[in-house]
């Protein structure tokens, strides 16, 4: 079973870069190691998705993402096939919502009622349209603007840390102001538990 994953995503859905500034950006910090890890993109790694290698862990991770837990546990998958590592999902041509078995209904951002239907209403989004209407107040709002409390997120651009347990793994400030200085504007978190990214 998965353990879940670590999204950072810009606040902005619409905001992008280029996948190598990112990736050079990461690596230059350390979170990630530069070239693609080979245990990790190896056949029958799960990886489906050649845009999305996976690399290793960098040097200072641990500067970067501060784990909390009685039980954090990020080794097991030896030197060939790493238990953590780091991937980006993107850019997309337009926003992707990022959802798993834990995310949970989205509160309203009008009247902060749960949206029960928020799975039948995400079915059908299309590309340039992405609302969410709240049944209690009538608040048609785009998906961005809801509060997912962390158990979803949506955009154009994530940076992917996988098996990573909900709420263990956060962004220090080190990594939030690296994100900061990429001009893309603030950026947020969410956790994801599914099937890993493929």
């Amino acid at each position: 079973m998965h353990t879940g994953r670590l999204l950072l995503l810009p606040a902005d859905a619409q905001a992008t870069l280029p996948r190598a500034e990112l990736l050079a950006a990461l690596a230059a910090a350390g979170l990630c190691a530069g070239p693609p890890s080979a245990g990790l993109n190896a056949p029958g790694a799960g990886l489906t998705d050649a845009s999305m290698d996976a690399r290793a862990i960098g040097p200072r991770f641990f500067d970067l993402i501060g784990f909390t837990g009685c039980a954090v546990n990020l080794s097991g998958g030896g030197p060939a096939r790493p238990t953590v590592s780091v991937r980006i999902d993107g850019p997309h041509p337009h926003p992707v919502l990022r959802a798993g078995r834990n995310s949970r209904p989205p509160r309203c951002p009008h009247c902060a009622r749960p949206l029960a239907d928020w799975r039948a209403q995400v079915a059908h989004w299309t590309a340039a349209h992405l609302p969410l209407t709240c049944p209690a107040c009538g608040t048609c709002r785009p998906g961005n603007d809801w509060h997912w409390r962390q158990q979803a997120g949506l955009g154009r651009l994530f940076i992917a840390i996988e098996e990573v347990f909900p709420g263990e793994g956060q962004p220090l400030p080190a990594l939030r102001r690296l994100l900061a200085d990429l001009g893309l504007g603030p950026w947020q978190h969410c956790y994801i538990q599914d099937p890993p990214l493929a």
